[in-house]
């Protein structure tokens, strides 16, 4: 696909994102062919043959049917730990849903704070033990129930402490 087609209609007959896609569209059909390139089977969703290595590498069993197993894969690569705050943030959202919980770091403190919102407190055991999973070992976990609350100085309040945990 051309760059312009990615572009409104507006800007289309603009000649400077005319000469950006005469500049782009080579390298973005090269990369295009690169990718294409690549077979199958070295991807996990569809690997076959490979799938054994994809399991030794990120430490599986290797055990059920197929689909199970590539379930497994993929699975292990989506829990990799982020190494940052936006990728936590990103795997928070993708398996708790957008707005139902809040995360803070402390570096100076080594500290993580995540809470959910008052009335998701089902969730809580089970992102923690996600999050004891995914964050570093030097960090303390320490998970709340919040409950927003505004005033002009100040926005949100910790109803409770529901577990601190440290790992080292």
């Amino acid at each position: 696909m051309d760059y312009l087609d990615y572009l409104p209609d507006a800007f289309r007959e603009t000649k400077e994102y005319q000469a950006l896609g005469e500049a782009f569209d080579p390298l973005t059909a090269e990369l295009e062919d690169g990718i294409g390139a690549v077979p199958e089977e070295y991807l996990p969703s569809s690997a076959q043959e490979q799938l054994v290595r994809w399991e030794r590498v990120l430490g599986l069993s290797g055990s059920g049917d197929i689909a199970e197993r590539r379930f497994a894969v993929l699975t292990r690569l989506a829990g990799i730990r982020p190494y940052t705050m936006a990728q936590l943030k990103r795997q928070l959202r993708a398996s708790m849903g957008e707005g139902q919980f809040a995360a803070e770091v402390w570096p100076d403190e080594f500290l993580l704070r995540v809470s959910v919102p008052s009335g998701a407190e089902k969730l809580l055991s089970a992102m923690a033990r996600e999050l004891r999973r995914m964050i570093p070992a030097n960090m303390t976990l320490e998970t709340a129930v919040s409950e927003p609350l505004e005033s002009g100085l100040y926005t949100g309040a910790v109803l409770c402490i529901s577990d601190r945990m440290q790992i080292r």
